[in-house]
């Protein structure tokens, strides 16, 4: 059970007599355990009581059960209760009690139905400040969650006006700026000019103009000041996000010699091609747009030491080197205690988390794409999950990394299957259900009854699973979701990595694939923007070899902002390849945009989440 928020002035309202302190955050102790007696006694009480009494009963029951550490029982007991009966106090600490047990359960719809109730709406002019400041700072987090971008800033700002610590206030600002930055640029720009609210509107014209200059520093940091100039009262110009106080600086240390290395021979050749195609895209759109761009040299790592070759590119001037792509290569380097020069790789490795100083690893890894969809499944509220992937190291990795985001988040892997080829799908699939179970069991059924007794059956699939989540690529899926179907799973969500599409629209072939959810590179969705027409228009990548151009397009865009993710731990660059962010390790994590397949088509989907079934 999660460490439950604390609900300490409400608690101490509702049970005042109890002679019991409410369990603080952090705290060492246990709870107390639940006195039963207590309790039944209490919900006898409540049983002989008639309205309203017995659902403050019921309330004041339910807080003793969260203090005492026993939130399922305290939850099913607020869900009994007719709050319509409660007075506005009682129903405060309804809402506040509620609701910290559903945030902490991770049972996000049902917080937000409690949240975004018709009278809580009614009563914020008469909340206590500390009551107001507790449930302001919960719907802005939930919000934030499921994607609500925009209702979760608002909250933020009336949060704003009720922060007294100077602490508390610069986190909750930074807070608007992170939850800004995940909205569409499209949605920001069209925010920027119709939002009538003078701070609203600042808020929106920064997180515009600095989303809109990401690809150019120089224009990036002289928006930022104009935007300075114009609103110099603005609670953002007082004090500027992190992200954007970092960006004088990151103009003056800019590399000014890149080091490019990528095989050009060999199996790795025409991937080691994409990518260099990729970042001289991005290099020369910037040259085009007039901006400062670096000395870059090739070097070809196919054939020579990768020491010899990293060594010469330094001793050559290189301030920044890009590359290696091939694992290989990166394991030999990443022997090295420190690496002279920041060196962006092109791939990651397992290291037990022990990597040279100075090396940074952005790949287009199965593993953030297995988390992410373990992430969006548990938010629209799935809780059972079955694991559907090849026999193979891919499959495994990122099997291996959806279990553990799960269980991390709470959740339970009922079912692990893997198939090895066309032939086996029928058969792992029908096993994984339990297909043959029902089967077995009329047949023991018949068996008893004596061969003359009529007997009405129909096989039926297991029901302790409620997504799945699968790794394939699209001839696979295409064969695999309709023998799901046929399966009588065809009701079950399913959530996959980009392997299920190739990037280029097959109404045909991938009708097969209606209602899989999966993540993607945003640049799939990308084929109006007049950016990605530029880029592309020095060379016309195969579509087995998009991602790896688009990872290209980004590396140019990405190096001389290493600094700026590496000192601000929230900050992203939203990036062809997704919204990347630099973890510990220094290793740099995508986000990908979501889209679902209908009617042959992928479709982007919404950023705000919905829930699947009622929590």
């Amino acid at each position: 059970m999660k460490q439950l928020p604390a609900v300490a002035l409400c608690l101490a309202i509702i049970i005042s007599g109890c002679g019991t302190s409410p369990q603080q955050p952090g705290s060492q102790q246990p709870p107390p355990a639940v006195d039963l007696q207590q309790i039944q006694q209490m919900l006898e009480q409540a049983q002989a009581s008639a309205s309203p009494q017995k659902e403050q009963i019921y309330l004041r029951t339910a807080a003793l059960l969260y203090q005492q550490g026993d939130s399922d029982w305290a939850r099913n007991l607020l869900a009994s209760i007719d709050a319509a009966v409660l007075s506005d106090a009682e129903f405060v600490t309804y809402t506040r009690l509620f609701s910290a047990i559903a945030m902490a359960d991770d049972a996000y719809f049902l917080a937000q139905r409690i949240l975004k109730s018709q009278r809580l709406e009614q009563l914020w002019p008469t909340l206590e400040a500390e009551a107001a400041t507790e449930l302001r700072q919960r719907r802005a987090e939930l919000f934030a969650l499921l994607g609500e971008a925009t209702a979760s800033v608002r909250e933020r700002l009336e949060l704003a006006d009720l922060l007294l610590e100077t602490e508390a206030g610069d986190s909750n600002q930074d807070a608007i700026w992170q939850t800004l930055m995940t909205l569409p640029m499209q949605q920001l720009q069209y925010l920027s000019r119709s939002e009538p609210d003078p701070l609203l509107k600042g808020w929106y014209n920064l997180a515009a103009l600095s989303k809109n200059n990401q690809t150019d520093l120089e224009r990036q940091l002289t928006k930022v000041d104009q935007w300075i100039a114009l609103w110099p009262e603005h609670p953002a110009s007082l004090r500027l996000p992190n992200d954007l106080q970092l960006l004088r600086q990151l103009v003056e240390e800019r590399p000014a010699q890149i080091a490019l290395l990528l095989p050009s021979q060999g199996k790795w050749a025409k991937a080691g091609k994409a990518i260099r195609n990729g970042f001289f895209a991005a290099y020369y759109q910037a040259y085009q747009h007039r901006g400062s761009i670096p000395i870059v040299r090739l070097y070809d790592t196919s054939e020579e030491d990768i020491n010899s070759v990293y060594d010469r590119a330094v001793a050559d001037g290189a301030e920044m080197i890009v590359g290696p792509l091939v694992k290989d290569n990166l394991t030999v380097l990443n022997q090295r205690e420190a690496l002279p020069v920041p060196t962006l790789a092109m791939n990651n490795i397992e290291s037990d988390g022990l990597f040279a100083a100075g090396l940074y690893q952005f790949g287009l890894a199965i593993e953030d794409e297995a988390r992410q969809a373990a992430r969006r499944a548990w938010l629209e509220g799935h809780r059972q999950a079955m694991i559907l992937g090849p026999a193979s190291p891919l499959g495994d990795r990122g099997a291996r990394a959806f279990y553990d985001e799960w269980q991390n988040l709470g959740g339970a892997v009922v079912e692990d299957s893997r198939f090895a080829n066309q032939a086996s799908y029928a058969q792992v699939i029908k096993n994984a259900l339990h297909v043959e179970h029902s089967s077995q069991r009329a047949r023991r059924l018949r068996q008893r009854l004596g061969v003359g007794v009529p007997l009405e059956f129909e096989e039926r699939r297991r029901r302790d699973i409620d997504m799945i989540f699968l790794i394939a690529n699209p001839p696979e899926a295409r064969q695999l979701k309709p023998t799901l179907a046929y399966y009588f799973a065809g009701d079950l969500p399913v959530y996959a990595t980009s392997h299920i599409y190739s990037g280029v629209a097959d109404k045909k072939s991938d009708g097969d694939l209606e209602g899989i959810k999966f993540s993607t590179l945003p640049w799939v969705f990308e084929t109006q923007s007049a950016e990605k027409r530029s880029v592309t228009e020095t060379a016309r990548p195969a579509p087995a070899f998009h991602n790896l151009y688009a990872m290209g397009v980004d590396a140019y865009r990405l190096y001389p902002r290493l600094k700026q993710l590496d000192q601000v731990p929230q900050a992203r660059f939203y990036g062809a390849t997704g919204a990347l962010r630099l973890l510990a390790n220094k290793k740099i994590e995508r986000e990908q945009v979501w889209a679902q397949m209908r009617r042959g088509l992928a479709r982007p989907l919404p950023v705000v989440v919905s829930g699947s079934y009622v929590n």
